[in-house]
């Protein structure tokens, strides 16, 4: 797997009986989210203890957010709690063995983590959770993964956008082809052969830049496309616009003005 890209550190500050809630933003495609479930979302680092205020360093994904809720139940009632001093922290992964969209719903919702502090701090989730909370120096699983892999994941799981040049979405469609090429010689290679695992992922991918590409090229035949030769592309579309403002002049403009109007078309014929 590869190494997830978070956001630039960003302290915040907690008070007595208060809580996290890690949420989604309403803008994410779930497509998107689903790419990057493997690895942790979230990084936390206690910065600072004090009797009435504890100072958190988050990074988070870029689709995540954080936000500080008041509550008032007691933390030390929920089980697991992991306790965390100064300058330690944990990390906020997809639970072992569910289903990423279960998780994803969980986001969707909001992920609510109670916490409590006085010499340390406390965290744990408010209910029965899809997620996990993993120490940073028990986290043993790996995210680095092949070149390949990592750029083809992340532009299959790239923004679309509907409004691109015809320019435009042909670099496009080259980016995809140049990418799909790159990972068909990987899957090539003798020790992708040998992890069946690997292998479909491999295959997967492929297939969704495969579709990519020919989405990609039906945007880009549409905004060549011409529907009569002797006129441009675009043409329909600017007649149709025209036509619409001289109707709306029409429909507002006076009588007397519409009536002069038509005498003066009928003096040019």
């Amino acid at each position: 797997m590869f190494e997830p890209l978070l956001t630039q550190p960003e302290i915040i500050t907690i008070d007595k009986g208060c809580r996290l809630k890690v949420s989604l933003h309403e803008s994410t495609a779930d497509f998107c989210l689903l790419q990057v479930m493997s690895g942790h979302v979230g990084e936390f680092i206690i910065v600072s203890i004090t009797p009435n205020a504890l100072s958190i360093m988050v990074r988070l994904h870029p689709f995540l957010s954080v936000s500080v809720e008041s509550y008032s139940s007691d933390v030390s009632k929920a089980q697991p709690v992991l306790s965390r001093g100064v300058g330690q922290g944990w990390r906020l992964f997809s639970g072992l063995g569910v289903s990423p969209i279960m998780c994803a719903q969980d986001l969707k919702s909001g992920v609510d983590i109670m916490v409590s502090f006085t010499v340390e701090a406390g965290f744990a989730f408010e209910d029965t959770s899809q997620w996990q909370i993993v120490p940073l120096e028990k986290d043993n699983r790996f995210f680095h993964g092949p070149k390949e892999l990592l750029v083809a994941r992340a532009l299959v799981a790239k923004e679309v956008n509907y409004e691109l040049t015809s320019q435009h979405l042909l670099l496009e469609i080259c980016e995809v082809e140049s990418v799909r090429n790159k990972l068909i010689r990987f899957s090539e290679s003798s020790p992708v052969c040998r992890q069946p695992e690997l292998s479909d992922e491999v295959t997967n991918l492929e297939a969704q830049l495969v579709r990519k590409k020919q989405w990609l090229s039906s945007r880009y035949h549409q905004s060549v496309e011409r529907l009569n030769w002797q006129t441009s592309a675009n043409y329909e579309q600017k007649h149709d616009l025209q036509s619409r403002q001289l109707e709306y002049y029409r429909l507002l403009s006076t009588t007397a003005i519409n009536e002069m109007v038509q005498q003066l078309v009928k003096d040019e014929e």
